[in-house]
């Protein structure tokens, strides 16, 4: 869906231009305009391919691209029979298509394989699709009003040409032709996120379109067609009745299929995966977690947290990588490249949230790339997996996440919360926390003296704060959950 999402952007706008153009003006064969709009396609996308990242190389395309729009929307006021507009919209589009990151991922060999095949098919299928509009589209304006042919002309230069204005504003503003200024930025901010929404736009303006058709001429028809007596021209009337439904409705289907493809886009393939809920452990009296072998042999990530005695969430997950074999492999949540963004299932692998890197669960475990970081000194013990604390707290600068625990002072012995503490102090692996500076300076000057009394279990999070699922069993964790691909 990702080729469909962009192609809608860059060729969609293209496709109804190219269909108000058509409609009022003589047009060429089919092969004439096909083989001519396919060169300049190619042109564009090989154009777009090798164009240069330079910020005055990017001001200029878009300033020709506004300025081609502008001349387009005047020279509709001829009737002359040209292609000459047809190749230099499809080319502009075809240079912006070709200059988005979405053509590189097409395949990630140099070799013709499956996934590129279909990744060609895909762009092919979208492409065909704002073709076929374009085609239907031109039939059905052909037979309405100037105005309307206009409207929906002006109504698709403005939306296109609306982004294209704050690209044009925000690369002034980095080679300094403009301002770096408020007012400059705030337009170059709501204008340049707008082109995720162009294709709601324009299959917008074409649902109004249609809407008009349906008005203006299928309900005229139907009832010319009702109201006939002669039996000849009932049936010429009921034929040119059907031609103008078939009509509408191919339109509408195609519409409301680009409509479907970017909705599903926006909403659901181009969200990143979610984590499954972990676990939450507790450390025994001896620094370590056991965790109970036999349920994580499944093959399933199951997914834990530690709430160290800071409040910092410490994700890990076990998983057994060889199926029929106990092969445990015990790794933070989280790589060096992508931070904790964490780890994700599908199938016999496990996927980077961060970069969406897919790896086989052979290799978990081992250091280097985007492989989750390693949970060193871990052991099988019995029918235990035994995590000392010490490699839990390797991790946290692995990990962002702070939940609200209560803590007490070792000094006063007064009871606060670790995120509104207003002081700290990191002794002996453990932090801990003050209310005011006169504790902290007595603890700093004799620390053993107040050890003893800051002994406690590992506090739980706070009941104000959001909780991680699952509660520790007498054996340090309830039974794990396999997440789900």
């Amino acid at each position: 869906m990702t080729y469909w999402s962009s192609i809608l952007i860059c060729f969609l706008p293209t496709a109804l231009l190219l269909a108000a153009h058509w409609s009022h003006r003589p047009v060429f064969g089919a092969w004439t305009t096909v083989l001519s709009g396919a060169g300049a396609l190619a042109v564009g996308i090989t154009v777009g391919l090798f164009f240069p990242a330079g910020q005055k190389a990017v001001l200029a395309f878009n300033l020709v691209y506004a300025g081609a729009l502008l001349l387009f929307a005047a020279w509709q006021v001829t009737r002359k029979r040209e292609l000459f507009w047809q190749n230099v919209l499809i080319l502009l589009a075809a240079v912006t298509w070709g200059r988005t990151p979405v053509v590189l991922s097409l395949s990630s060999t140099h070799v013709i394989n499956t996934a590129l095949l279909l990744n060609l098919a895909n762009v092919a299928a979208a492409l065909l699709a704002c073709a076929l509009l374009s085609w239907l589209l031109c039939r059905v304006l052909a037979e309405m009003r100037r105005s309307a042919r206009g409207l929906l002309l002006a109504a698709t230069v403005l939306t296109l040409l609306t982004p294209l204005s704050g690209n044009i504003v925000l690369a002034s503003m980095r080679l300094q032709i403009l301002e770096l200024g408020k007012s400059n930025l705030s337009y170059a901010a709501k204008t340049t996120n707008l082109d995720n929404f162009t294709p709601y736009a324009l299959l917008a303006w074409t649902g109004l379109a249609l809407l008009a058709y349906f008005a203006s001429r299928l309900v005229p028809r139907r009832r010319h067609w009702l109201a006939q007596t002669d039996l000849i021209a009932r049936r010429i009337a009921e034929a040119a009745y059907r031609r103008t439904r078939v009509s509408l409705l191919v339109n509408l289907l195609l519409a409301l299929s680009m409509l479907g493809c970017k909705l599903y886009w926006d909403l659901v393939a181009s969200r990143p995966p979610t984590l499954s809920k972990a676990t939450t452990v507790q450390m025994r009296a001896d620094d370590t977690i056991r965790l109970p072998l036999a349920p994580l042999m499944n093959g399933d990530l199951h997914r834990f947290a530690w709430v160290s005695d800071d409040g910092r969430l410490v994700r890990f997950f076990i998983i057994n990588r060889q199926e029929g074999r106990v092969s445990p492999a015990v790794v933070f949540d989280a790589c060096l490249l992508c931070g904790d963004k964490g780890y994700v299932q599908s199938g016999d692998q496990v996927i980077c949230v961060g970069c969406g890197v897919y790896m086989f669960k052979p290799s978990i475990g081992k250091p280097g790339g985007c492989n989750p970081v390693p949970l060193e000194n871990w052991k099988v013990e019995g029918e235990d997996v035994v995590i000392a604390k010490t490699s839990l707290e390797a991790g946290l600068q692995l990990f962002n996440t702070v939940l609200t625990i209560e803590v007490t002072d070792p000094v006063s012995g007064k009871k606060l919360t670790n995120t509104t503490a207003a002081h700290r102090y990191n002794y002996a692996t453990k932090t801990y926390f003050f209310v005011d500076e006169a504790s902290l300076n007595a603890f700093r000057d004799d620390p053993e003296k107040y050890i003893g009394a800051a002994r406690r279990s590992p506090a739980a999070p706070s009941s104000a704060e959001p909780k991680e699922d699952g509660a520790a069993n007498p054996r340090n964790a309830a039974a794990p959950e396999g997440e789900a691909p």
